[in-house]
């Protein structure tokens, strides 16, 4: 996999990395959301401290990971059952 070198800027400052051409993009967009986050925080709570507001968006942004990890468990579980019934149907059929 080729690097390659990209500039992010979050919250004003300069952020230069390197990562694989696959990723670019997608480390670019969560770069955007980051901002984002930041700039609807500042908005919604009058909040100036760039701390504060990294903070708020990381504990934001990490409830929605667990909330979506939990719900890929959650259809996980459900698809193995999915699975289960029909081998023990197939099962059913074969042995017959």
């Amino acid at each position: 996999m080729q690097d390659v070198s990209i500039e992010l800027h979050i919250a004003n400052r300069k952020y230069p990395l390197k990562v694989t051409a696959e990723e670019a993009d997608s480390v670019k967009k969560a770069a955007e959301l980051i901002n984002e986050k930041l700039k609807s925080l500042e908005q919604r709570y009058g909040v100036k401290d760039m701390q504060d507001l990294f903070a708020m968006s990381a504990l934001q942004i990490t409830t929605q990971l667990v909330k979506l990890e939990a719900g890929h468990e959650s259809n996980s579980e459900d698809l193995e059952k999915q699975i289960e019934t029909m081998s023990q149907q197939i099962d059913a059929v074969l042995s017959q």
